[in-house]
């Protein structure tokens, strides 16, 4: 979970659900991009410029150009790609107060650095056109809104910009307008140095933990990947601990580095154990703990994901050493009387079992009873057998009858 969770409470590469999920969302994503862009290519030669397009043919965003871009060359930005922008986001048809507002700021596309919305309608623009775009709910602030108070997520800032407006329900259409000023191509992570990934790292972790407050738990995932893709270590870095479990003496800037990374795996395992990834999730607390055996954090959510797996036993151990790495900590302490009554409740389940099974192998065969009357069946047979045993006497008896009368 992100660093700012009151305690330590709460599918990575080799968990094939959620590659599965992730690879199936991508192409969803991607087919919709080049569905809305080629009918949106189709409608500028049938409509004027100054009427609302329907992007994705839903209704569920409507875009008008108000400035046209350049569009001699055709290009428009792709994913990954750093685009400098313009915008400002209003309640569609509301008193026209704006609640969110950035001027030339740097976003890289695709990494969700803005509503999802925004994101998809600049994968559709020109550089230097300028649009309105309403916008459905889902594409906006979702189903948790905004209250007053809320953060609205970094976006090329160092903090945060808290939101001070009326309260926004789950129903609420927006209004935005977006201009898309210019853009390039991601730089290629080698080319970076130790600092600049940090940057870019940090910028994206912190990111992924607004997505996971707001209990988007995919878009998290997908922000803290793209954090551990600028992170790897660099040539001649950080590489496997020695013997001694211990990483041999390195750079300040290279240690950062890393403690940033563990940091990433770390609020990645929150999110993939809330999207029921566990392999994934015990994978990414697996690697922190190789560095840092005794990491509280990650020692808690070993114990929740092994949990979860129904693998008890090795959950309470998890949840012993959390208790020991961090005395202080108090959901560390509820996490192990969490384990520890379950596995009371584990031992009593079995013991009953036991003696269920114990009782079934050692339970005496039941005697007849002596004065027990006989079943019905048996009557039947006993009758039947005197009934022709009758039958065969008065035979004899009228057989020498006859013979004596003659």
């Amino acid at each position: 979970m992100s660093e700012g969770e009151k305690a330590m409470v709460d599918k990575s590469e080799s968990s094939s659900f959620e590659d599965l999920a992730s690879a199936a969302a991508h192409e969803i994503e991607e087919a919709k991009l080049a569905e809305a862009a080629a009918a949106e290519k189709e409608k500028s030669v049938e409509l004027p410029k100054d009427e609302w397009q329907d992007v994705l043919g839903s209704g569920a965003m409507l875009k008008k150009i108000i400035k046209q871009g350049d569009e001699s060359e055709g290009l428009r930005p792709h994913r990954s790609d750093i685009c400098r922008i313009s915008y400002e986001i209003k309640i569609k048809d509301g008193n026209g107060d704006v609640l969110e507002k950035r001027d030339q700021v740097k976003i890289y596309l695709g990494d969700n650095e803005v509503l999802q919305g925004l994101d998809l309608a600049l994968t559709l623009m020109y550089k230097g056109e300028a649009c309105l775009l309403h916008m459905a709910p889902r594409f906006g602030y979702g189903d948790n809104g905004l209250k007053p108070g809320d953060s609205l997520g970094l976006v090329g800032e160092v903090d945060g910009l808290k939101y001070d407006g009326p309260v926004i329900g789950p129903d609420t259409w927006l209004e935005v307008k977006l201009e898309l000023h210019d853009w390039s191509e991601e730089p290629e992570h080698e080319t970076l140095s130790i600092a600049e990934r940090m940057e870019i790292g940090t910028r994206r972790r912190k990111r992924g933990n607004w997505w996971y407050g707001r209990g988007e738990s995919q878009l998290a995932i997908q922000l803290y990947r793209r954090a551990l893709d600028v992170l790897d270590e660099s040539e001649g870095g950080i590489s496997d601990p020695t013997p001694t479990g211990d990483f041999a003496p390195t750079s300040d800037a290279l240690q950062d580095l890393l403690e940033e990374r563990l940091r990433v795996h770390n609020n990645m395992a929150a999110a993939q154990l809330k999207a029921g990834a566990y392999d994934a999730a015990l994978q990414a607390v697996t690697r922190v703990l190789t560095c840092q055996p005794k990491n509280a954090k990650a020692l808690y959510r070993k114990s929740r994901i092994l949990s979860a797996m129904g693998r008890n036993s090795e959950a309470l151990e998890a949840a012993r050493a959390a208790a020991a790495a961090a005395p202080e900590d108090s959901g560390a302490r509820k996490e192990l009387q969490r384990c520890e009554l379950k596995a009371t409740r584990d031992r009593s389940v079995e013991r009953r079992l036991a003696k269920r099974m114990l009782g079934a192998v050692n339970q005496p065969k039941p005697e007849s009873s002596p004065d027990k009357k006989p079943s019905r069946a048996k009557m039947f047979v006993w009758g039947s057998l005197l009934l022709s045993l009758l039958v065969g006497v008065a035979s004899v008896l009228v057989y020498r009858y006859k013979i004596q009368s003659h």
